[in-house]
């Protein structure tokens, strides 16, 4: 059976109209979406001269208040075929620059009028528009197919990339072409068009209680996934080595975690923060090791970043091998992988918080 489909009812037509800006700066208490009561100022920054800018209609909402990206995440089925107009890009997860100028582009998008909900887009080399590298701040439009990452099967050849994929970001709802799917009885593209620039919608600040993963054997606060959060503070790390975080289970000798939890059960990514950069080796916020070496450290006005979820996706004969430990992903295929789950847990992902850097995202306190 065909499973490409369309979403009729979504009619995924988000259009970016942001007449909000800064991100450290809260919508207006006025009960619409970013501070809009239904009509939004249209800014697409200028680029294509703002010959076509003027006010304009929030796309509806549905019955429990969601948008169109709120929708396809909770409703959407593998293979929909989905067009977004002029979402914005909040955040890039990783630019891949090929050989012949074309990229690996990944990355989340909302629609300003709901900046609650965003949604990961996986564009591969191959992908138009080829030369696409996404930045903060592009509207883009998209037009692809949904894609519930699957940790096991497809989801497509053996890059590196991918594979990484899976071992992270499995579960998670996207946007992909049917090269990326690798499922022969769904086709289609997917197709970036970047429009112009915009504001980016600020990020949203959440309620008490936010985020508790109760050590992985949750999945909290779904409603809020793919957009970028503020969780205020004060926190502190409470667990530099959170079981649900570790990368290797099945080896009691590694001590690598993929990240911490803090104050209130949330679990924090830290695979853009830990160590040193890629592009020359400058040191980043590695707060792991801080406590590890018996200090503490705290964010007092809190922290920041993509709310989305997380998986861990070994080797069914318990190795999970990775380049970074000395081992190749060429030596577990995806046929031999596991379904994936959150280590010491039944449950197959979670929810974390991915910071994208040190200084807006993760700006902490160490105390020796």
């Amino acid at each position: 059976m065909h499973l490409r489909k369309t979403l009729g009812a979504v009619a995924l037509m988000a259009v970016a109209v942001v007449g909000c800006s800064g991100r450290d700066e809260e919508p207006t208490p006025d009960g619409g979406p970013n501070g809009c009561t239904g009509v939004c100022n249209q800014n697409d920054g200028g680029t294509d001269g703002g010959a076509d800018a003027g006010p304009r209609v929030c796309p509806a909402a549905d019955s429990q208040g969601r948008g169109p990206i709120g929708q396809l995440r909770a409703n959407g089925k593998q293979g929909d075929a989905v067009k977004l107009d002029y979402v914005v890009v909040t955040a890039v997860d990783d630019n891949t620059r090929g050989g012949q100028g074309d990229y690996i582009s990944q990355f989340w998008v909302v629609d300003p009028c709901f900046p609650k909900e965003g949604i990961w887009v996986d564009k591969y080399y191959t992908d138009v528009t080829k030369n696409y590298a996404a930045a903060v701040g592009d509207t883009v439009s998209i037009e692809g197919l949904f894609r519930r990452i699957n940790p096991i099967g497809s989801d497509v050849n053996t890059t590196s990339s991918n594979a990484q994929e899976k071992t992270r970001n499995a579960y998670r709802p996207s946007l992909k072409s049917a090269f990326q799917i690798g499922d022969p009885n769904i086709k289609g593209s997917l197709i970036v068009t970047k429009t112009g620039t915009a504001p980016v919608p600020p990020d949203s600040t959440v309620p008490a209680g936010f985020g508790n993963a109760a050590g992985g054997t949750a999945q909290p606060n779904p409603e809020y996934g793919g957009a970028r959060i503020h969780i205020p503070g004060p926190l502190t790390i409470t667990n530099a080595n959170p079981p649900a975080l570790k990368q290797r289970p099945e080896n009691p000798d590694s001590s690598i975690h993929l990240g911490f939890e803090v104050s209130g059960g949330v679990l924090v990514s830290n695979y853009k923060t830990f160590g040193v950069t890629f592009d020359g080796g400058t040191p980043r916020c590695d707060w792991r090791n801080v406590v590890n070496d018996g200090g503490t450290v705290s964010f007092p006005n809190g922290i920041r970043g993509v709310w989305d979820t997380y998986s861990l996706v070994g080797c069914a004969d318990g190795g999970f091998t990775n380049p970074n430990d000395g081992g190749t992903y060429s030596s577990c295929t995806f046929s031999s992988r596991d379904a994936g789950a959150i280590p010491g847990t039944n449950n197959p992902y979670t929810y974390i918080l991915y910071p994208q850097d040190c200084a807006n995202d993760l700006p902490g306190v160490a105390t020796p």
